[in-house]
């Protein structure tokens, strides 16, 4: 951490976000997880990524019932232009 950051322009807000991309395969109704490494071989191999957000619970508290998630977005928005 640096404590020269100013976190007034993040609002504070801190948690570790994780991105995990899975690849999975149907056989007759039945879904089977595959290996990463079997992946170039499968034909009928489907992928989705994953975002796995960490935080603490007073956080997360924040987040949904104070509604810091929309003052977030209407700020990303604004700089995002």
């Amino acid at each position: 951490f640096d404590e020269s950051y100013d976190d007034g322009k993040s609002g504070g807000y801190r948690d570790l976000s994780l991105s995990v991309e899975v690849g999975w395969v149907m056989n007759e109704g039945l879904v089977s997880f595959a290996r990463v490494r079997d992946w170039e071989g499968l034909e009928t191999l489907q992928r989705h990524i994953c975002e796995i957000q960490v935080r603490l619970r007073s956080q997360h508290h924040q987040i949904v019932n104070e509604g810091l998630h929309t003052r977030y977005v209407e700020l990303r928005n604004q700089y995002n232009g």
